[in-house]
């Protein structure tokens, strides 16, 4: 028991290791973090769309101004919650995942990537944003 808490937590400090890497070299690359006035202005009212950092999937989701969000992946699996900023974070908490999951939001250029915050990272990074447009577009439903 003690060997297999002993590989989650050394898989967990990797996965965090690896996704500090990775934002530290988007920060060299001339990204910069995100103050909370510029998360709000970027993502509330917004229909998102991106991928996850491990390749794994791509989704859609609507962040309404009220802070409630749904969101839809690729596979079909929907999701419904909230979100919020909470300081400099952006972070969601949804009724299938009842914790609270907050993520630093890099931006250069019009482009945007989330890095999370303790917990799954999905990869080297959170997710990448692909596309952000004004309004509940695709018609998501909301809880």
């Amino acid at each position: 028991m003690r060997l297999r808490s002993f590989a989650v937590l050394a898989c967990a400090a990797l996965a965090l290791s690896a996704c500090a890497s990775a934002k530290k070299e988007h920060l060299e690359d001339g990204y910069r973090l995100m103050t909370s006035a510029e998360i709000v202005s970027v993502f509330s009212g917004q229909t998102v769309e991106g991928r996850y950092g491990d390749g794994s999937e791509t989704f859609v989701e609507f962040r309404s101004a009220d802070g409630r969000v749904t969101t839809i992946e690729s596979d079909g699996d929907t999701y419904y919650g909230t979100w919020k900023v909470d300081g400099d974070l952006l972070c969601f908490v949804y009724s299938d995942f009842p914790v609270n999951k907050c993520a630093e939001v890099l931006t250069k250029d019009g482009r945007y990537i989330e890095f999370r915050i303790g917990g799954w990272t999905y990869g080297r990074f959170g997710t990448e944003i692909t596309r952000i447009q004004p309004g509940n577009v695709k018609n998501l439903p909301l809880e």
